[in-house]
């Protein structure tokens, strides 16, 4: 075993010479060969950076190039933003003189509707009307209004030509009574003249504006003018009055009235009312008269008639009780002739007369209360009738003239007026007149119920009827209930 160890040991210490040797050669051979791989990358490395720096120089050069153009084009850039920040200025100028010019259209075109006399709008209405309609179908192409409103710049200088020197043309005006008339006019300036073709009437009318169809004429009677007017309209040449308000003058004027002419302003059904006013102050005064000479008995009549029957003097109170005349002595007379008899009976014979007389004192109050109520309710019929007929000229002739619409409505009330004119004071007069037959009829039931207490004195005396039954007394009271009164 030793002796094999020893062996390989001594083979191994003779080949490590050899094997170190070997391995340095080989480290030396690889050496030079990474030398000469290294020089050649060196070579490669030089060649590829002189192409790069070339490339690089060339990229710099490109780099400044740019560099310049990039600033031209800034510079181009902000010249360009000025040029449209002025171009942009000045569209909006351009578009305010626009919409100025726009606005100064529309107001003039609808202006001028305002300005027109009520008797020219009838001649240019439809052309007006169908310019507008054009400029609101435009609706956004703006220049499609300006054209369509335009033509009422047209309209007006035509206008202008006409009424320079006056201008008489055919139309119609509203005439007394809300009539329309047909004849001609005479365009002074803002003053306009009509006459009626039938000569009827011929006046001065008033400034209507765009919804007044026609315009509201202020008559002005022959002997003040109208024949002048007639003849201005009829030759063109006249000596008229002017109205330098318009007519306005005029309808204040006109506007001021007399107590006859707002009664007959109220037409058929305030004279209706007048009528019933009449009747009923004139049954208010009967009724007074007849509730004050009404007759009844003093107390002392009635006394001493009283002392005559305890005394069992009956004739001299018969010819007391002849003495009072009317209701009032047919009631003394009853108590007179029953006054003896039982006391249920002498009750109902003076109840039997006094059933007469509160009837006599009530007549005539009944139509008063009516009167009264009947009053406002026809003046309410009135008013109602005034405001439809003036509602009924409204559609014929338009809304443009609200004053003469407001003095249409004005006169209709005129009945509501006088309803409660009359119905107010019916009234009072009523309450009072019922108040003094109320009073009447209270002093008649002292008068009847003096007399039923009369009958209390007579103590145990015995009476005309005492030998009759209960059945004889209700024939007495069938006769009674059937004789005349």
């Amino acid at each position: 075993m030793n002796i094999k160890v020893i062996t390989w040991g001594l083979m191994l210490g003779m080949a490590g010479p050899l094997v170190g040797q070997s391995a340095q050669q080989k480290a030396d051979q690889d050496l030079v060969l990474a030398q000469i791989e290294m020089k050649k990358l060196q070579e490669g490395i030089l060649e590829e950076e002189s192409s790069l720096v070339v490339q690089v120089e060339r990229l710099d050069e490109e780099v400044v190039e740019l560099s310049k153009e990039l600033a031209k084009l800034l510079g181009e850039e902000e010249s360009m933003a000025g040029r449209q920040k002025k171009l942009d200025d000045e569209l909006a100028g351009r578009k305010g003189e626009f919409e100025f010019t726009l606005s100064s259209l529309r107001s003039y075109s609808r202006g001028l509707v305002n300005r027109l006399n009520g008797a020219e709008m009838q001649s240019v209405k439809e052309e007006l009307e169908a310019g507008e309609q054009a400029a609101q179908a435009a609706g956004e192409d703006l220049s499609g209004e300006v054209s369509a409103r335009v033509g009422s710049i047209g309209v007006g200088a035509e206008r202008l030509k006409k009424i320079s020197g006056g201008s008489i043309f055919e139309g119609k005006a509203v005439g007394p009574g809300s009539v329309v008339k047909e004849g001609t006019f005479a365009l002074i300036g803002p003053v306009s003249y009509f006459a009626a073709a039938d000569q009827s009437v011929a006046g001065i009318t008033t400034f209507g504006g765009a919804d007044m169809e026609f315009p509201g004429m202020v008559v002005v009677p022959a002997e003040a003018g109208g024949g002048a007017i007639a003849a201005l309209t009829g030759t063109g040449a006249a000596t008229v009055p002017a109205d330098a308000s318009m007519g306005k003058a005029l309808q204040v004027a006109r506007s001021k009235k007399s107590m006859v002419e707002y009664l007959e302003g109220g037409g058929v059904v305030g004279f209706g009312i007048l009528l019933l006013g009449a009747v009923a102050l004139l049954i208010a005064v009967f009724k007074f008269i007849e509730i004050q000479h009404f007759p009844v008995p003093k107390r002392k009549e009635i006394n001493l008639i009283l002392d005559d029957l305890l005394e069992d003097r009956v004739p001299s109170a018969k010819e007391k009780a002849d003495a009072i005349s009317d209701l009032s002595g047919e009631l003394v007379r009853a108590g007179v002739k029953y006054f003896f008899d039982k006391r249920r009976i002498l009750e109902d014979a003076l109840m039997e007369k006094l059933s007469f007389i509160q009837p006599r004192l009530d007549r005539f109050l009944s139509f008063l209360a009516l009167a009264a109520a009947a009053a406002p309710m026809m003046g309410l019929l009135g008013t109602v009738l005034g405001i439809m007929k003036t509602f009924a000229m409204m559609s014929a002739v338009g809304t443009g003239d609200s004053r003469a619409f407001s003095a249409g409505i004005s006169e209709a009330l005129i009945t509501t007026a006088e309803g409660l004119v009359v119905a107010i004071p019916v009234i009072i007069i009523h309450g009072m007149l019922k108040s003094l037959a109320k009073a009447k009829f209270g002093q008649v039931e002292g008068v009847a119920l003096s007399l039923l207490n009369g009958t209390t004195e007579l103590g145990s005396k015995p009476t005309v009827s005492t030998d009759k039954n209960d059945e004889e007394e209700e024939d007495d009271l069938e006769e009674r209930e059937l004789a005349p009164a």
